[in-house]
């Protein structure tokens, strides 16, 4: 390596470790705000009134299709389709519901209890860090940390006492990785490969690790946004 060539290396690892720094000296709602702006800014967000998404899923060497449908307020579906047989996950801001023909579940079984509570505990459609003092949210600053080459900056956040991580890129501040922890289990989702969408930032490719182990990649095929989605859709089926 030329002289040239080790002084723009060694520009490079400044630049990096000033990014690194800057990040981690900024304070939660400054970090809060350059995320909402890099996903495509608040107005943008909320302008997103319904989500459809089309990804497939490979799930322990089966592949597996996804449509997830999301609508404002805190309406979400999943369809699950498995060798044909399509499991069904469902939430219309009141009743949370499933349908798993694998599993006998021929007809739609109510959720209750401690599985029911997680799913409305749920943030809402923009995420935790919108609004998140108005979603019951504190959020703090846990220092840096790196996935791969990636600089990393930790928040901590809090809701009723319950802890989960989220972790944005040094760099573009979008959200790089989310983590949860529940005894000795440890849960995690890596967002990549970013794409513009309408004008926001939406991942591409997500990987699912249970104790560093990964269980799952998801590749996003289409998003789109603001398709018209009837209530309905969500709702428990009459007469189950």
């Amino acid at each position: 390596m030329n002289r040239r060539s080790c002084a723009i290396a060694l520009a490079a690892v400044f630049c990096l470790a000033g990014a690194g720094h800057s990040a981690s000296q900024a304070t939660v709602d400054e970090l809060i705000a350059k995320n909402i702006q890099a996903r495509g800014g608040l107005a943008r967000l909320k302008a997103i009134t319904t989500v459809v998404q089309t990804a497939t899923q490979n799930v322990q060497g089966m592949a597996v299709t996804a449509t997830t449908y999301l609508k404002r307020p805190r309406s979400l579906r999943t369809e699950l389709n498995v060798g044909g047989k399509v499991i069904i996950n469902a939430y219309d801001g009141d009743l949370a519901w499933i349908q798993n023909p694998l599993a006998g579940m021929i007809d739609p079984v109510v959720i209750t209890g401690p599985q029911a509570d997680m799913i409305r505990e749920q943030p809402g459609m923009d995420g935790p860090l919108v609004d998140y003092r108005t979603q019951g949210y504190t959020i703090a600053v846990d220092g840096m940390e790196t996935m791969g080459e990636r600089n990393l900056v930790h928040l901590r956040l809090t809701r009723k006492q319950q802890v989960s991580h989220l972790f944005l890129d040094a760099e573009t501040f979008l959200e790089a990785k989310e983590m949860n922890e529940t005894g000795q289990f440890k849960l995690e989702k890596e967002f990549l490969d970013y794409r513009d969408v309408d004008g926001v930032k939406w991942p591409f490719h997500i990987r699912i690790l249970a104790n560093g182990v990964l269980q799952s990649e998801v590749r996003v095929e289409k998003v789109e946004f603001n398709a018209a989605i009837d209530d309905a859709k969500f709702r428990l089926p009459k007469g189950s």
